[in-house]
């Protein structure tokens, strides 16, 4: 008989979000979490660049994490972007916890200072639309991989 089967309210899920200590939600998807390096800006074509944006290593650029496919196992998530969009952006710690196909932890990736700047909930039949997840996407101060 087979063992270390996955529990069935994560089945199907990669990637488990645990917010201030709690998990809040599994997704399928996630993009975003091997981009260690902030991104460094370019032009190309006849704009004035401004090279403080290419040279300035302490130059803040926001930095993503995209997760999709997903289900949020309260509606704490939608309450917190809802929060955000008001222009009342709470920061928290958090944490990406990736799962391989028999449920087992991978990797784990701690965020620091994060928020959300964009939900799209699915409406599904019978459930109210907190609950599925499309399209969650996170900005962070910090990235590190435990």
């Amino acid at each position: 008989m087979p063992t270390g089967f996955m529990a069935d309210r994560y089945k199907g899920f990669k990637y488990l979000v645990e917010i201030d200590g709690v998990t809040r939600a599994a997704f399928g998807y996630c993009a975003g979490l091997s981009d260690a390096m902030r991104p460094i800006e370019f032009f190309i074509g006849d704009d004035e660049i401004d090279l403080r944006d290419v040279a300035d290593p302490e130059h803040d650029h926001p930095v993503h994490i995209v997760l999709a496919e997903g289900i949020a196992f309260d509606d704490a998530l939608y309450a917190w972007q809802r929060t955000a969009a008001e222009g009342h952006a709470e920061r928290h710690d958090g944490e990406i916890v990736e799962l391989d196909s028999r449920g087992h932890v991978r990797a784990s990736y701690h965020f620091r200072g994060g928020w959300p700047c964009f939900y799209q909930g699915a409406r599904g039949v019978g459930a109210g639309p907190a609950l599925h997840i499309d399209t969650l996407e996170l900005v962070y101060d910090d990235l590190s991989r435990n």
